[in-house]
């Protein structure tokens, strides 16, 4: 480490000392060639021009450079020796042949067929003398390279020695086969389903007489809850009595009006009179029958009251579904008002899951996926029945919905956890240690062994499920391959040295 770094402080001295104005010395022919300082000092004849030895963003795409050398690597006869051209004239000043160096001669940027010779060399199969792979896929030389790899693409990282890996310490272990499902990952609360929740009220003031059940208990469909004392009832019971009795009367009249302008001794007039009075009284009937039935009077207890004339005050709340009292506001005496809440009645068999998803991951999110979450070892599974149509602009999180089961009654209100949504089904992976996925500029890679002193550098796509210790890789990697499974980082610092300044001749 004192040796690269002495190195590279005398580097940056020469570079310091050496002006732009500078020529390299004219040799006359390839090699030698000059060094990476005094190709760094080349000069312009017009301030503020630059050419590809200067700006790297005037180098040919997809061609290789030599950061040692300061050129091309396939114009690179240090390292590429196997390629050099016997009697082809040579631009010391650029490293390149003379016939294809459009900045001694200008003329040539204008020949497509000259552009065309200047980068024939790409894919001539540059090999990389120093760490023995090709140089196209040797990551030490060329780390810029790994923002172009694909999933399944590789570099390859050599160490100094056979023994280097073993001493610091790297282990590998065969990739195993499994299966996994892509998911997005979710926070979750669980909370009452909305849809088998009801709220206990009264529909007429009164007071309340008795409190037939308590919280927690469960309860029957029709279940008397609560007694209240209400005048209201008891007005509208006499009224529906009342009705009852007038439309009996009514009834037999028209029948006797009937009878006698068959006789010819009513008028037609007299029996039309007698009908309108049986209507009306028929209409008042049904109209103080529904409003029993409005105040929660089930339709055989108005049938009592017709048959047993009750006038009585007594109002009784039932259970309007089966279900657990979770919430009572009621206590005998009170005086309670319309809509006022005396009970919360829940149906427990099923659970709401409000999910929060991140807004990068929103359009993934549909109605229909799979939803499995987790609490303290309980595991619940559900469906995504609604999603939320904005971006909550607090959490910058997306809502959604999901319903589970409950059956075992092991879920409770306002429970915290986390959630993963299934967004495609099950598909075939590669499982391993998540010690072994080591990201870089953002993508997950892993290290492959290939020999003692040499390993790849591979991107891979990763489905992590933060609550395992192990990942699944869904492409990119094989089952059996050697994957580092400890010292990963190790491996990453050695590729990641030359991009801190360590280059590949350093020792």
């Amino acid at each position: 480490m004192i040796a690269k770094i002495t190195l590279l402080f005398g580097v940056l001295m020469a570079l310091t000392f050496v002006g732009c104005g500078d020529s390299p010395p004219d040799t006359g022919s390839p090699g030698p060639q000059p060094t990476a300082e005094s190709n760094a000092g080349h000069h312009h004849d017009a301030p503020g021009e630059s050419c590809f030895i200067c700006d790297e963003t005037k180098r040919d795409p997809g061609r290789l450079w030599c950061t040692e050398h300061v050129r091309y690597e396939d114009r690179c006869w240090e390292c590429q020796p196997q390629l050099e051209e016997e009697g082809r004239l040579w631009c010391t000043e650029h490293s390149l042949y003379e016939d294809e160096c459009f900045l001694c001669h200008p003329e040539l940027s204008d020949d497509s067929g000259q552009d065309e010779e200047a980068t024939s060399h790409v894919d001539f199969g540059l090999f990389c003398s120093e760490h023995q792979v090709p140089e196209a896929e040797c990551g030490i030389c060329q780390p810029q390279l790994t923002a172009s790899l694909n999933s399944g693409d590789q570099l390859q990282i050599r160490f100094e020695s056979n023994q280097s890996a073993s001493k610091a310490g790297i282990q590998t272990l065969p990739a195993r086969q499994s299966t996994v499902q892509a998911s997005i990952s979710a926070f979750c609360e669980v909370a009452y389903n909305g849809n088998a929740l009801a709220r206990i009220t009264p529909f007429a003031a009164g007071i309340v007489r008795k409190v037939l059940v308590d919280v927690g208990e469960e309860v029957e469909v029709g279940d008397v809850l609560i007694e209240l004392h209400s005048t209201e009832v008891a007005n509208a019971k006499s009224a529906y009595v009342s009705a009852f009795v007038d439309y009996g009367l009514k009834e037999q009249t028209s029948e006797r009006e009937r009878r006698l302008a068959e006789k010819s001794i009513s008028s037609e007039q007299e029996v039309q009179e007698a009908e309108a009075a049986l209507q009306t009284a028929e209409l008042k009937l049904r109209t103080s029958r529904q409003v029993l039935l409005n105040y929660g009077i089930t339709e055989i207890e108005v049938n009592a009251i017709r048959d047993d004339r009750d006038t009585s005050a007594v109002l009784h709340l039932r259970a309007p579904f089966r279900g657990t009292l979770v919430e009572r506001d009621a206590v005998v005496g009170e005086a309670v008002e319309p809509g006022r809440r005396l009970f919360s009645l829940v149906d427990l068999e099923t659970m709401w899951l409000s999910l929060s998803v991140p807004a990068d991951q929103a359009e993934l999110l549909h109605k229909g996926l799979l939803v499995e979450a987790k609490f303290a070892g309980n595991t619940v599974r559900g469906e995504v029945e609604w999603v939320n149509t904005s971006i909550d602009e607090r959490s910058r999180m997306l809502r959604a919905r999901a319903v589970v089961s409950n059956v075992d009654r092991k879920l409770s209100a306002g429970t915290f956890g986390d959630a993963l949504v299934f967004i495609a089904g099950p598909q075939g992976s590669v499982e391993i240690p998540r010690a072994s996925v080591q990201r870089y500029e953002g993508h997950p890679y892993v290290f492959i062994k290939l020999d003692d002193d040499l390993y790849s550098l591979r991107r891979v796509t990763a489905i992590e499920d933060h609550s395992k210790d192990s990942v699944a890789i869904i492409a990119g990697l094989s089952p059996g391959e050697s994957v580092v499974s400890e010292g990963a980082f190790t491996v990453m610092s050695e590729f990641l040295k030359s991009r801190l300044g360590a280059g590949c001749v350093d020792d």
